[in-house]
């Protein structure tokens, strides 16, 4: 919970400093967001750091095959860099560029998870069989 608060504030900080800041220096304005966003993600990935390992754990204790969970885990990945990154193109005011990286993101997500379909498809075909 102390991890929640600390982040809140480095986000509440770099916003009111952004907005201050960001009619007479737009640059610097950026700038500070995007390492306010880098503090973040830098803390966060500690803590997901931990989590995956613990996950992994559970998983190999439970025998499920990482064939089953491995594509979702990376399409999941994949939705939190394109939001990322597309917030980040939409606060530099490119907001078409942050459509295609969306589009991108989704056909990646697709590829990512086709694997995990091709099972399905599988295991489908041997239930009507």
């Amino acid at each position: 919970m102390s991890g929640l608060v600390a982040i809140c504030g480095v986000v509440l900080l770099a916003l009111v400093l952004s907005i201050v800041l960001k009619k007479d220096a737009p640059v610097i304005a950026l700038l500070l967001t995007l390492t306010a966003g880098a503090m973040v993600l830098l803390r966060v990935f500690d803590v997901v750091g931990s989590a995956a390992q613990q996950l992994s754990a559970l998983l190999a204790q439970s025998g499920m095959t990482d064939s089953l969970y491995l594509p979702v885990m990376q399409a999941v990945g994949i939705a939190v860099v394109v939001r990322i990154m597309g917030a980040l193109c939409k606060d530099a005011g490119q907001s078409a560029l942050a459509a295609k990286l969306e589009i991108a993101g989704a056909v990646l997500a697709i590829s990512v998870c086709m694997p995990l379909f091709e099972q399905v498809i599988r295991l489908m075909a041997e239930w009507t069989a």
